[in-house]
């Protein structure tokens, strides 16, 4: 039997394994793997990765080997207990001052990850629209593409402070008429951050036309000009919006798999009824420590965001004497600069060409995006304190030293 046969179309159909792709992740690792082969004594300042290089708070992690020891928490959770679901209300109501009915309006998920994928499974058609801000978290996207959605790409630039530009966003969604509007705010990789005003406009017309937005809240707890805002502050937001909260970035738990979606009784409904029949719940040990992040670990939260504030600073100003333009983000742990024509005499018509440069010659590695023009992602979640870097101040005079004095050290 030919199995090629039997692949669907939507992942390549009879051509799956044949066509070659190179995913942006594996360029830069090759290029990695090759500096450190021709460098060996030279450290890589790693900034390409996002997500948390430390452990959670050791009270999550020993709430967890508690938990997972007592035999009652060993069911299957299906769609979660009550009490983190309570535990997610509290933190919103104290953290955003959103009030939430933790029974019918909150969902645990098992990661945001999968909650994306699932919840085109409850609203998208054959042939529906959908839209989603690029450059973005794909998922959703592919999914919903998968299901037969028209996806169209809405580009995030600096002029618009990284937001839609909402004049022409209202002339697409009248001809269009999506079913989905995919949103991220904070945004990844921007670090942009959405108004009131954007999302009071955002709410008006997804009630006018007719559309559901989902609103990718990762990074919530990471905004460091103004304040956190979200569709559900918006009087008429909570019927028109799913928006997905994270423990990942916040309290380090990326691995622990861990969030919730909030939003709209019917919309949550629609969610868990697809989430009862995809996967069984998260590990009730992990939603107990879930509860106690949550509740229990302010000051961590407190720590982790003054850290990731001060390096957006500090590298910042060391793009910038490099001839980098670069500014803090408003929001997330990433700076996203454009990529200048020009760098140290080489020519980088694209962002990838400017990412091999840098990994080639500095040992510097960063992410590069195409969708709304070259730029470049520096995540600020290197890591410090081991055998590479034994603080931050050695990453900073490293980074300094190779791209304001043009010396690897």
């Amino acid at each position: 039997m030919d199995v090629q046969k039997l692949f669907a179309d939507r992942i390549g159909g009879e051509q799956f394994g044949k066509v070659k792709q190179t995913f942006k992740f594996t360029l830069i690792n090759n290029a990695k793997q090759d500096f450190i082969a021709k460098n060996p004594a030279v450290k890589v300042i790693d900034m390409g990765v996002g997500e948390p290089e430390e452990t959670p708070d050791r009270s999550i992690m020993e709430t967890l080997f508690e938990e997972s020891q007592r035999k009652e928490n060993r069911i299957y959770p299906c769609n979660g207990i009550l009490e983190f679901q309570e535990a997610a209300a509290r933190y919103l109501a104290r953290d955003f001052g959103l009030t939430l009915d933790p029974k019918t309006e909150i969902m645990h998920c098992v990661g945001t990850k999968t909650a994306l994928a699932q919840i085109p499974l409850a609203f998208v058609n054959p042939g529906d629209a959908v839209i989603a801000t690029a450059p973005g978290y794909p998922v959703l996207p592919r999914v919903a593409e998968w299901l037969g959605a028209r996806m169209i790409s809405v580009p995030l630039e600096s002029r618009h402070n990284f937001l839609p530009n909402m004049d022409d966003f209202e002339q697409l969604v009248k001809r269009e008429r999506p079913k989905l509007v995919l949103l991220n705010y904070p945004n990844n990789p921007t670090g942009g951050v959405a108004t009131q005003e954007f999302f009071a406009h955002m709410v008006e017309l997804a009630h006018q036309y007719s559309f559901l937005i989902v609103q990718d809240a990762a990074y919530a707890d990471f905004v460091f000009e103004g304040k956190f805002i979200s569709p559900l502050h918006i009087e008429g937001g909570k019927e028109v919006t799913l928006e997905l909260y994270s423990l990942s970035k916040s309290y380090n738990m990326q691995g622990y798999r861990l969030g919730f979606v909030a939003g709209g009784a019917a919309l949550v409904k629609a969610f868990a009824l697809i989430k009862d029949n995809t996967d069984n719940g998260q590990f009730i040990a992990i939603q107990k420590a879930g509860i106690h992040a949550l509740d229990g670990c302010e000051k961590f939260l407190r720590d982790n965001k003054e850290k990731y504030g001060r390096r957006l600073k500090r590298v910042a100003e060391i793009l910038n004497k490099a001839g980098i333009p670069a500014r803090p983000s408003p929001g997330t742990f990433y700076l996203y600069v454009d990529v200048p024509k020009e760098f140290r005499g080489v020519q980088c018509a694209t962002a990838q060409a400017m990412a091999d440069l840098l990994i080639s010659r500095y040992g510097l590695i960063t992410v590069p995006w195409e969708e709304a023009g070259p730029c470049l992602r520096f995540s600020m979640t290197f890591e410090v304190g081991n055998k590479d870097f034994a603080s931050e101040d050695e990453v900073f005079q490293a980074l300094e030293g190779r791209l304001v004095h043009d010396r690897l050290s």
